[in-house]
């Protein structure tokens, strides 16, 4: 079964398991399918060097380590019949920790290479600068001791004592996760298989380990049975389980209603929640779980040390079994909020409004479901009633407007019959929110200061315009009395006589485009809701200061397109909330009133909701 667990270097060099050699170190071995060191001195060493630096001036915990990337061997006999750590993934960090190691002339592991014999021996010359380039091993290698050589140099000059202290920090707090891969080949090609396949999984493409990775081979090899099939039949429901919650959080439209991270084990998130971290640099979410695997003294218990390793395996077995377990409830957990209508529509909107982090939420489903969905609904209601639409506007609370206009449209789609499309898409939302943002659309244009002066925006609008105002003859604004009948024939003929190439007069078209812009305009509202709808910004840009009946005309385009129009633009545009539809091209102040009703209302109805 595989090993796994985490080292500090001084153990990488001796440890209680290290083979009685003549001069008892560890040894490794670089295998022929590798290629050479090829770590660039000024980027991959001066990176370490300044990573371990950071962390030795840092404040910090007596106990708090610094962890490197993983070391993936498999164990090997060599010719004088002791064991050697054949290196899989992890040669360019220990070559580079053997340079460093040396130079501070400080006990060091052997390196072994079974094609380049030479390099072990120039890595032992580099410390009399007996520099050559007459190969890429000896270039990078005599490169990366000149970094270092540097390196200390310059600390030092102030610092007697540095290259002392950094040494003791290297050997004693910073640590590499020791991957371990037990071999299941039984015949010589089938182990050499098994060895190259695994160094071309963690090295081609460059696929780091994610803790995601190291948690689930920590996790596997504390499994036992009393057989070698019930072991097996273990193994084979863990791992269905894992593949189970993996191939959920895969779903695009589940992963990115709960967050805009990106693994590629999503499993990691339910990780990360369960360790308290927000992210999983330097292996912290694996540190962790290691640790809490470990924890062997309990009630009545002796000390780790004094335990006997039955025990203590015992101990880490069930440690393993009670996280494994907690994992698979938070899964349970996104589940049941994903497919829950209801819980979907108030989780979503208080997570992509930021009204509440994904641990605030998870903590609060530790009760009832029904408790859970009333805690949910008391958090947006808090919400709602803090919130005077009669007092927003579009210049001093746009983000305020924005949460409102997705908790509006989040309402609309919950009180919809229950089917896939009347969910509210939280992936699409939350995708435009983070690559390209959401806007504010004025559903009437706002009057524009700057006049049109291109001569392909002003024949594009004319086109437009034109287009859009087809079955428009006239308008009839506000109390339908015939005095505020405006004749749009005769703004369409002004704006048809502007010549299709050549020359146009901008003046004069400025003049009609406000013209025609004034007749569209019902009592002026411009900066306040009932004038404004939800669009991302791409789309906003695509409709500019359009007139009304051009921006309805695009947005059904843009949906055609596959645009995501959010449900309540759309109906906004299709004046689907208007009491009288009687001209569908004009946005009217009896359209603004039922506008800003219908969001009243759909609030009203979440208020009084029986859950």
């Amino acid at each position: 079964m595989n090993n796994i667990t985490t080292c500090s270097i001084g153990s990488l060099i001796l440890n209680k398991q290290t083979p009685q050699r003549s001069y008892r170190v560890e040894h490794y071995l670089i295998p022929a399918y590798q290629r050479g060191y090829r770590w660039i001195a000024d980027l991959h060493v001066e990176a370490l060097l300044e990573d371990i630096d950071n962390f030795l001036t840092k404040d910090r915990n007596s106990d708090e380590s610094y962890c490197l990337q993983p070391i993936v061997v498999a164990a090997r006999t060599d010719a004088e019949g002791y064991r050697i750590w054949e290196v899989i993934d992890g040669q360019q960090r220990l070559t580079t920790l053997c340079i460093i190691l040396r130079h501070l002339h400080k006990a060091c592991f052997e390196l072994k290479f079974e094609k380049r014999p030479h390099s072990e021996e120039y890595i032992k010359r580099l410390e009399d600068r007996q520099y050559d380039d007459s190969n890429p091993d000896f270039h990078f290698m005599g490169a990366a001791h000149r970094q270092i050589v540097e390196w200390f140099e310059k600390k030092s000059r102030d610092d007697i004592n540095y290259g002392d202290r950094f040494a003791l920090t290297l050997l004693d707090h910073v640590k590499v996760i020791w991957y371990e891969i037990e071999l299941k080949g039984t015949t010589p090609q089938e182990v050499e298989e098994e060895k190259i396949n695994a160094f071309n999984r963690l090295n081609i493409g460059k696929i780091p380990l994610e803790d995601a990775e190291l948690v689930r081979a920590l996790l596997m090899s504390k499994l036992s049975g009393q057989s070698a099939r019930e072991l097996l039949m273990r193994q084979s429901e863990f791992s269905n389980e894992w593949y189970e919650m993996e191939h959920t959080l895969q779903d695009k439209q589940m992963w990115r209603f709960l967050t805009k991270k990106n693994y590629s084990n999503h499993i990691q998130l339910i990780f990360e929640l369960m360790a308290g971290n927000k992210n999983s640099s330097n292996y912290n979410t694996y540190k962790w779980f290691e640790k809490e695997i470990q924890k062997v003294q309990g009630s009545g218990e002796e000390d780790a040390e004094e335990t006997d390793s039955v025990q203590t395996a015992k101990k880490q077995e069930e440690n393993a079994h009670r996280l494994w377990t907690q994992a698979k409830a938070i899964f349970g957990k996104f589940r049941y909020w994903y497919t829950d209508r209801t819980v979907y529509h108030y989780v979503g909107f208080l997570l992509a409004s930021s009204q509440a982090s994904l641990e605030d939420i998870l903590q609060k489903s530790e009760q009832d479901k029904d408790l859970f969905l009333k805690e949910l609904h008391k958090d947006i209601l808090e919400y709602v009633n803090e919130t005077d639409l009669s007092k927003l506007d579009y210049v001093n609370d746009p983000e305020s407007i924005k949460r409102l206009l997705l908790l509006f449209n989040v309402l609309t789609c919950e009180s919809l019959t229950d089917t896939p499309q009347n969910r509210f898409p939280f992936n699409l939302y939350n995708d435009i929110a983070e690559a390209k943002k959401w806007s504010l659309e004025h559903i009437h244009a706002q009057q524009s200061e700057d006049p049109l002066w291109r001569d392909d925006i002003i024949r594009e609008w004319i086109k437009d315009t034109l287009s859009s105002l087809q079955k428009v003859n006239a308008i009839i604004k506000e109390d339908g009395k015939e005095e505020d009948k405006t004749d749009i024939e005769e703004l369409k003929k002004r704006l048809e006589a502007f010549p299709k190439e050549g020359k146009i007069d901008k003046e004069a078209f400025n003049k009609v485009r406000e013209d025609i812009v004034r007749a569209f305009e019902s009592r002026p509202t411009v900066h306040q809701i009932d004038n404004l709808t939800l669009l991302s910004c791409p789309d906003n840009a695509r409709l500019s200061n359009a007139i009304f009946p051009v921006k309805r005309d695009r947005i059904i385009r843009m949906e055609r397109e596959g645009h995501f129009i959010p449900p309540c633009t759309r109906n906004v545009f299709l004046k689907l909330y208007s009491k009288a539809d009687n001209q569908p091209y004009y946005w009217s102040t009896q359209d603004k009133e039922d506008y800003v009703t219908a969001i009243f209302d759909t609030f009203e109805q979440f208020k009084n909701k029986n859950l």
